[in-house]
């Protein structure tokens, strides 16, 4: 990274900060502002080269988003940010080419489109989300299980409970996000990981929302023990 470089970004440091403490509106602007100036780079079959006036606007870009990536309780302002934005880019957003450009990993891409899925975005950027979801699952469920998930950093138990949210929270009644067999491998990844005492209230705390996960013939007394049930049994055969 060039001493150019680091010594703009400490510049621009204050600026981000400054975003943040004014409010989500103002730190959503931010981020939409870096898209629309990084838009050739981002979207363009054939980006152009790095040049002086693009690189530290990408760059922290780049940074950012995987920010918010790493965090599933800040990945919702990614979601609300292009859901919103009113200008061709975001009208029309590539999520698929996005995470390619910025280079994200498979968990950083599932915490991400998963913020998406939940926000309920517009139809066709949802369905993109949905199907990056599927895509990624397997190795975002395998990246989870390191210690630590990411370079240097993990989820803590507040950050896992909001994925589960995401993923497993009010999906489409015809289509769910996940099939059963990744909700219960997402479920065994998590209790493997942070142990049964951790797991425990981590799933409790988004059994309320996970209604829709199972037939709604079962009213909610019934649901609570058919998936206290089912994480029984899961375990004990772990």
């Amino acid at each position: 990274m060039s001493r150019w470089f680091l010594c703009s970004y400490q510049h621009l440091i204050p600026a981000i900060q400054l975003s943040e403490q004014h409010g989500i509106d103002t730190y959503l602007h931010f981020i939409r502002r870096l898209i629309v100036h990084s838009q050739t780079r981002l979207f363009s079959p054939n980006p152009p080269p790095f040049d002086a006036s693009t690189s530290l606007t990408f760059r922290l870009l780049v940074q950012e988003t995987q920010r918010l990536a790493r965090d599933p309780l800040l990945a919702d302002r990614f979601s609300h940010g292009i859901d919103r934005g009113d200008v061709d880019v975001f009208r029309h957003f590539d999520l698929v080419r996005f995470v390619e450009r910025v280079g994200l990993r498979p968990l950083e891409r599932l915490v991400l489109s998963a913020a998406v899925v939940s926000c309920q975005a517009r139809r066709e950027l949802s369905s993109q989300a949905i199907s990056m979801v599927r895509l990624e699952f397997e190795n975002a469920v395998l990246s989870l299980c390191h210690n630590p998930c990411f370079d240097h950093t993990d989820l803590a138990p507040n950050q896992v409970a909001k994925l589960i949210s995401n993923l497993l929270s009010s999906p489409p009644i015809d289509s769910p996000v996940l099939d059963a067999a990744q909700r219960q491998a997402l479920i065994i990844a998590v209790q493997t990981k942070y142990g049964r005492d951790t797991a425990t209230p981590i799933l409790q705390s988004v059994i309320p929302n996970m209604r829709s996960v199972v037939p709604d013939l079962l009213p909610l007394t019934s649901l609570t023990r058919f998936l206290a049930f089912r994480l029984a049994f899961l375990w004990c055969s772990f």
